[in-house]
This record gives structure tokens, C-alpha cells and sequence, in this order.
């Protein structure tokens, strides 16, 4: 997953920043997370639209959006996984964008992990 997602951002123009992913260790075959180096990007709106237009290219089907002002998030699926895609113009402090894909693995395997990770943070909240 983290390949398809790496190969459409990369081929927009994007690079990834670093730390790349920072998932919790009991979610790592179940979730990747991308993030675009936005100080790297010339136009990362343009190169927004092209690594979500590779994305459907290559089979994902758009389940939802949303627009805030310039800001867009996107929903997407295929064969058992969904992604979420997000465009924030000037997002950061130093007013650069952010955008950043997450793709979760929604099949049987990854729903007690995912249901035992909600549950520690609910826990730890209280």
C-alpha cells in the first residue's frame, strides 16, 4: 500500500517528509501514513489533484469529500482498504501546506487492533 501511495505522490511532485509514518506498533500491517513535504512542493494543490487522480487511475473508487474554504479531504476505496486524502493550504506555522494520505486496511485481520487501539485511548483519556 505504502508503494501505490509512494509512486502516485512521487510522480505528482511530491517528496515525503520525515518522519514518514508514525503509526502505533500494533497498526503497522494495518494503516500507512504519507506525508508531502509541502517547503518541497511548487504547487502542491497541482500535485494534490494528480496523486488523487493516479489513485482512481489505478482502481480506487471515491467514497466522499468535503471542501472548507481552499482546504479539501477525500475518501477513497478498493479491495478492502480505504484512503484519506487531505489538502491544507498554509497548514503549518511556517505556512507551509500540508497534505497527507492515510490508508487503513478495513478486512477482518485488522479490526481487532484497530478496536484494541481505540479502546487504550480511551482509556488513557480518563
Amino acid at each position: 500500500m505504502r508503494k501505490e501511495i509512494e509512486a502516485a505522490a512521487t510522480a505528482a511532485g511530491f517528496t515525503a517528509r520525515q518522519p514518514a509514518d508514525d503509526v502505533p506498533p500494533g497498526l503497522k500491517s494495518c494503516t500507512v501514513r504519507w506525508q508531502a513535504d509541502g517547503a518541497k512542493a511548487t504547487d502542491s494543490r497541482k500535485s494534490y489533484d494528480t496523486t488523487v487522480a493516479a489513485l482512481v487511475n489505478g482502481g480506487w473508487k471515491e467514497s466522499g469529500s468535503s471542501y472548507d474554504r481552499q482546504s479539501v479531504s477525500k475518501a477513497f476505496d478498493t479491495g478492502g482498504w480505504n484512503i484519506r486524502a487531505w489538502h491544507h493550504p498554509q497548514g503549518r506555522a511556517d505556512g507551509t501546506d500540508v497534505d497527507s494520505f492515510i490508508a487503513n486496511d478495513t478486512g477482518p485481520a485488522c479490526e481487532k487492533p484497530f478496536q484494541e487501539d481505540l479502546a487504550d485511548k480511551t482509556t488513557n483519556k480518563q
